[in-house]
């Protein structure tokens, strides 16, 4: 139950429903939840799914889906498959805030901001699932609700409801939302199960099982200190340890350089171990090729996920993806791919960590795709060879482009040149004729530069100014956002200057920390982007002949690669 994802796939038409889902087995083991001093035992083989940041900072605390899916049939005789999930939300209890000068003064819980604001099942539905709900129908349906006492002290609050939703490829079902809520240090735990309507009796026994095993117990003692860029090591560590210390089968491993904090659930530490050479090596070439102009300080996370299943249900990908960089996060995201081979997965975590390094490079702020992608393709083609990465010709399996580009020169379909290297993101990855086409011309762009400035390059091929297109195109976009961030903060800076004189010097500065938390935003801006972007192009590619430069990449292609 990944948010607003309707959880469906066809099934084959002659599928029949599976004993196995409609009989539930109770767990029998407890789910820790360490840091709230509670446990239960969820239903037996079901999966447990790691937070993304942005999810823990919706007060999410634990996703778990079933291993295996139900098969329900629906109209046109059909047989999707709907996968039944659990979401487990922390809700913190109303804050305590002072009284106003006209009220008796001391503190009072802030009752009347939080009427009416009951976390009921249609409210937490609306909140994390939404999508493909029927908004009136649901408005107009009651849930069923009751108390159900466990222990002594402890009574759960029940509420039951079914919906009609329809997925992105248009199926629709009627989906049970099984919603229990848990009182807990004034606030509450609230777990949301769905699954289908059709077997609405067979679950219901299921989880109110499941919820009846609650048990409560001591919660770690003291909450350990958020950490930010400043951070130490041995902090960050720290921290890192007690989040994945939430999730069973989860652990942090920390790296000889510390530059790098690995989460994994990877049982074969040999995998994780080649994982660590292969980034600190990675992370030398990229400090070698693109010197920061302040040294890049902060410790980048990598989540390693043992199988490929996981790592779908973490990023909520599709199929095809094979690593993924957030930058909301900063997080680098993998999996051990045995389709791919272990060579492969390790090409794909050098071409994402270097996106996570230009994150860092350029403030947070972002390049053309036919520079990150192109760049990142290159260094994946790397060989680790004696603990040092050095150049090859190309990546391993899947992952190979040069077949892809000479193909492409041949029949005619690449793009021009000048047309390729100034697409935005949606036209880059869009160019056709396949998924990845863009992914082998960038490449190919930037091997023919990185080789011609090595020195690799015949002089059939290769001019001398050709050498000076990366770094003056790096140089001219590191400015370029620069200047824009300064300009949008003194602008923001007069704003207060005029307007802020009844402003307290907290409050300013609350204002201007969240201004600048909310800069890489801002600046996503289209007319500042392509400000900058357009002075980056002038200085670099502006310098060039660059109809005698796709001629010449287009040779050397055909007749070198």
């Amino acid at each position: 139950m990944r948010l607003t994802r309707l959880a469906l796939t066809l099934a084959a038409a002659f599928a029949v429903l599976s004993p196995v889902a409609l009989a539930q087995k109770p767990g029998t083991k407890y789910r820790e939840f360490p840091a709230l001093g509670f446990k239960f035992k969820p239903l037996a083989e079901w999966l447990d799914v790691p937070i993304r940041p942005d999810e823990a900072d919706q007060g999410i605390i634990a996703q778990m889906d079933a291993e295996r899916g139900v098969y329900v049939k629906v109209e046109g005789n059909s047989r999707p498959e709907f996968t039944p999930g659990l979401l487990v939300v922390k809700v913190d209890p109303p804050q305590a805030v002072t009284e106003g000068s006209s009220g008796g003064g001391g503190l009072r819980e802030d009752v009347n901001r939080e009427k009416g604001k009951e976390q009921g099942v249609k409210e937490m539905v609306m909140r994390f699932i939404g999508g493909g709900i029927r908004e009136q129908e649901f408005a107009e349906v009651e849930p069923e609700i009751e108390s159900v006492k466990l222990l002594k002290e402890l009574t759960l609050r029940h509420e039951i409801i079914t919906t009609y939703q329809v997925s992105s490829n248009g199926i629709g079902l009627d989906i049970v939302y099984d919603f229990w809520v848990l009182p807990l240090n004034g606030g509450k735990i609230c777990f949301l199960w769905d699954y289908p309507a059709q077997v609405r009796k067979e679950w219901q026994k299921a989880v109110e099982k499941a919820m009846k095993s609650l048990r409560l117990g001591d919660a770690e003692e003291g909450e350990v200190a958020l950490v930010d860029e400043n951070s130490s090591y041995a902090d960050l560590l720290k921290y890192h340890r007690s989040e994945v210390a939430q999730t069973p089968g989860w652990r942090v491993v920390e790296t000889p350089k510390q530059q790098y904090v690995i989460k994994t659930n990877e049982p074969d530490q040999k995998k994780i171990n080649e994982v660590i050479k292969r980034l600190e090596a990675s992370r030398v070439v990229f400090e070698e090729d693109f010197p920061p102009v302040t040294p890049i300080t902060q410790v980048s996370v990598v989540r390693v996920c043992a199988t490929e299943e996981e790592f779908h249900k973490y990023g909520d990908t599709t199929p095809g993806v094979a690593g993924w960089f957030n930058s909301g996060s900063t997080e680098l995201v993998l999996f051990f791919n045995n389709d791919m081979g272990p060579d492969a997965v390790l090409e794909v975590m050098t071409h994402e960590g270097f996106h996570q390094y230009c994150h860092f490079l350029f403030g947070q702020m972002e390049a053309h795709r036919w520079f990150d992608e192109g760049t990142g393709d290159y260094y994946g083609g790397f060989d680790l060879r004696s603990g040092k990465l050095v150049p090859d010709a190309d990546m391993s399996g899947g992952l190979k482009r040069v077949d892809q580009i000479k193909k492409m020169i041949k029949e005619g379909t690449v793009k021009p040149l000048s047309t390729h290297l100034r697409f935005n993101h949606g036209q880059w990855q869009g160019q056709g004729p396949t998924s990845v086409s863009s992914y082998a011309q960038s490449w190919s762009i930037i091997y023919f530069l990185r080789q011609g400035m090595r020195g690799k390059v015949s002089g059939k091929y290769w001019e001398k100014e050709y050498a000076t297109i990366i770094p003056n195109y790096i140089e001219n976009l590191s400015a370029g956002w620069k200047e824009a961030q300064a300009e949008i903060l003194q602008k923001f800076q007069e704003q207060f200057d005029a307007g802020g004189e009844g402003m307290s010097v907290e409050d300013r500065a609350k204002a201007e920390q969240q201004l600048r938390e909310d800069l890489r935003w801002i600046l996503r801006d289209p007319e500042i982007t392509s400000k900058v972007w357009d002075r980056a192009m002038a200085e670099s590619w502006g310098k060039i002949d660059e109809f005698e430069f796709e001629e010449s990449w287009k040779e050397f292609v055909l007749a070198e690669l």
